[in-house]
């Protein structure tokens, strides 16, 4: 074997050792690490849904009437007397309700909900799934410090941030489809 073939052969075997790191480094750091930016994604968020999932949904101000939503088909109502409401509309704030994540949260203990305006709750959001699922939180003040929103989920008290405004006050007249459809 000539000087110059083994020189090649050398420099191949390397080359194909380095592609293997670089493959075994992909699959068995980069994946991994993935999931768990997943999974972190999944656990940080406040109410665990995606827009599409979304059969029907309930705010309840506290001292006003609750407002429900239903899916029919591609679009959205208000069921009677309410009439059709705008899909966009309607998207957008789910769009903006499944952005909420939670920055912190600590166990409900007593005389910790009134403090926080969650006895009773400023508004109660409830989802109900394509599947049967429900998903229910109960939004507080506002925290002046950080300006997230108090929360309770499963007997949890959260730092909720990214809660729109819509949220605390639907009114139903900025959900209307406007005349003709939309």
């Amino acid at each position: 074997m000539k000087a110059r073939t083994r020189t090649l052969a050398l420099a191949a075997a390397l080359a194909a050792l380095l592609a293997a790191v670089v493959a075994g480094a992909l699959l068995y750091v980069e994946r991994p690490d993935e999931a768990a930016r997943a999974r972190h994604d999944r656990e940080t968020r406040a109410l665990p849904f995606q827009p599409g999932e979304v059969a029907a949904l309930f705010i309840a101000p506290r001292g006003a009437p609750g407002i429900r939503l239903v899916r029919d088909g591609d679009g959205w109502f208000l069921p009677p007397p309410g009439g059709r409401v705008s899909t966009i509309a309607v998207e957008g704030l789910l769009e903006r309700l499944s952005g909420m994540r939670v920055r912190s949260a600590t166990p409900a203990g007593p005389g910790g909900l009134a403090s926080r305006g969650l006895d009773p709750p400023t508004a109660r959001l409830t989802l109900t799934l394509r599947d049967g699922t429900e998903l229910s939180l109960d939004l507080g003040d506002e925290n002046p410090f950080d300006r997230t929103r108090f929360g309770r989920r499963d007997g949890e008290i959260l730092a909720v941030e990214g809660v729109p405004d819509a949220a605390l006050d639907p009114a139903p007249e900025r959900l209307l489809a406007p005349p003709g459809g939309g």
